[in-house]
């Protein structure tokens, strides 16, 4: 019969924690570990300590965040008082305590599956260790060297992309960042699927400043020339790029990747897949707690509830569940955890006051979704949390809905395109013998790239704006229509720069300068075709956006 076991880690490692857990469950574990086991409405203190009791064997995932945490080094130590079992897992190999040094262990830096078989056979026959756990050393699984291997490739060719701005930041130190554990799996992604369009984009400012020649082709007499393979670095850029783009893309999405990387480098996801079929749940009077900005999701809330025959109390004390919906808007409860069942959830990154804390509760962060199991399970606070249940994330992990994401990701794109545009833009200019212009009407040509520098500055002001009030939920733009104006305000600056552009090309044929200048014209090209994708996102998660803007 397997071993009741606790799990005690540090968040730092939760993809790690996940897989094992499940995969020990699969095993017939009744495995403990706070985001699985938590009931929603009960205090915490009082749960971990029933966990810890209740155990037979502890599983300590050592990092230098788990080894630095007091709250692990309390759980170890209560097993250790009580002479139970533990085995660490060595996720990192870092000094431990005296006390730890000679237990048991199971190196699981390197390939997953043979680390997980030794310690099924370890928990079955225990046997004495022959040395003792390492305390130093990097290893790192087998498609970490590789994710690293591939970030390399596309961090060099970030460079070409230099006029973005936004690529070659997030892309430069992704290789150091990986092994680190610490990238930011929403910033990369956005990069490396936008880095192939930069690069055409690249190869055709390097065409127009005769970086290449589009006739050039390769030294067939001397193979391994400077020049063919200065020819065949640019090439890649075009051909090899956005495969190595996709396929960088794919192995951080890997389960092995998600083990590795902390939340933030992690896909956010329900820690239970569960769904309830209970059509006449046992009726309980509760009461909504939450701020008049967040009335939107209580009236839904109420409305999924009153379907299932639960009645709204007069007042939050004569409640017997309350629901505190906690926002920017709404931080704390007069609801008492101690003498209520209280079900903080949380619309968006907030700081929960010290009574709350101590409460499991449910994330609506990354939207507001299964209010029809919150309405069966509100009398089951256990099987609540097998069905809403979610991957602790971090500060560093993206907490709001995937189409409000999207939307800020593309503004924020399209913002560092304007900047890096406007600066091409101008090493087109000097690509062009603009000497008799520049001595005869040198006012109306500095003019003209002045409007442009205004076109640019003043739609990255709308453009930093409309992020931070999409973000927050505050401010001018946390209104569907203001968004919407201020897209098309956006778009309109963008063909303004264009016809700009387009203005200064015609004014330069009366100096007989052939001027074809293009990076006036890329904001506007992107901003168009890329709003047609994202108005089509949010054509399907119109609900969620509704979610996620104030009430007025």
């Amino acid at each position: 019969m397997m071993p009741n076991t606790f799990i005690s880690y540090s968040r730092q490692c939760i993809g790690f924690v996940d897989d094992l857990a499940h995969k020990l469950e699969k095993q017939g574990f009744k495995i403990w570990t706070d985001y699985l086991s938590l009931v929603p409405g009960r205090p915490w203190a009082e749960q971990i300590h029933n966990g810890l009791a209740e155990a037979e064997l502890l599983l300590l995932v050592v990092s230098p965040e788990s080894i630095s945490s007091r709250s692990v080094e309390l759980e170890w130590r209560h097993f250790l008082e009580h002479k139970k079992r533990i085995i660490l897992l060595v996720f990192q190999a870092v000094p431990l305590p005296p006390e730890l040094a000679g237990l048991e262990w199971i190196d699981f830096r390197g390939a997953f599956a043979p680390a997980l078989k030794k310690l099924l056979q370890r928990i079955e026959s225990p046997t004495p260790m022959e040395k003792p756990a390492p305390q130093s050393g990097f290893k790192a699984p087998a498609v970490v060297w590789l994710a690293g291997a591939l970030s390399v490739i596309t961090a060099v060719y970030s460079l070409f992309a230099f006029w973005t701005f936004l690529i070659p930041w997030v892309l430069i130190p992704l290789p150091f960042r990986i092994f680190k554990r610490n990238f930011n799996l929403s910033q990369v992604q956005t990069a490396l699927w936008t880095l192939s369009v930069a690069l055409f984009f690249s190869f055709g400012l390097s065409l127009e400043l005769g970086v290449v020649n589009v006739d050039v082709d390769f030294d067939y007499s001397n193979y391994f020339s400077l020049y063919n393979f200065t020819l065949l670095i640019l090439f890649l850029q075009i051909y090899l790029i956005p495969l190595l783009s996709i396929l960088l893309l794919f192995v951080l999405r890997l389960p092995a990747m998600q083990r590795w990387g902390r939340p933030e480098a992690s896909v956010p996801k329900f820690a239970n897949i569960y769904h309830p079929n209970i059509l006449q749940p046992k009726p309980v009077h509760y009461h909504i707690d939450h701020a008049p900005q967040d009335g939107v999701i209580a009236r839904a809330l109420a409305a999924e509830l009153k379907k299932y025959g639960h009645t709204p109390a007069e007042g939050l004390a004569s409640a017997d569940e309350v629901l505190v919906l906690l926002s920017r808007f709404k931080t704390d409860t007069a609801a008492d955890p101690e003498k209520q069942v209280v079900y903080p959830i949380l619309i968006q990154r907030v700081k929960l006051p010290e009574k709350l804390s101590k409460v499991q509760w449910i994330d609506f962060r990354k939207g507001v979704r299964n209010l029809e199991a919150i309405a069966q399970l509100l009398p089951q606070p256990a099987k609540l949390l097998a069905a809403l249940g979610v991957r602790p994330t971090s500060s560093g992990q993206t907490a709001m809905p995937n189409i409000v994401l999207a939307l800020v990701d593309f503004l924020i794109i399209m913002g560092m395109v304007d900047l890096g545009s406007f600066i091409a833009y101008m090493l087109e200019l000097t690509n062009l013998n603009l000497r008799l212009v520049a001595e005869y009407e040198s006012f109306h040509l500095l003019q003209m790239i002045f409007m442009q520098l205004i076109g640019m500055v003043f739609s990255g002001w709308l453009i930093y704006f409309m992020v931070r009030s999409l973000s927050e939920r505050y401010g001018w733009f946390a209104k569907p229509g203001a968004v919407f104006l201020g897209l098309v305000t956006v778009l309109g600056l963008f063909f303004w720069q264009f016809l700009l552009g387009e203005d200064l090309n015609a004014w330069l044929m009366k100096y007989g300068i052939l001027s074809q200048t293009m990076f006036s014209a890329i904001p506007f090209i992107f901003m168009f075709f890329g709003g047609f994708i994202v108005g089509a996102m949010v054509l399907f998660r119109i609900k969620a956006l509704r979610f996620w803007f104030p009430a007025k």
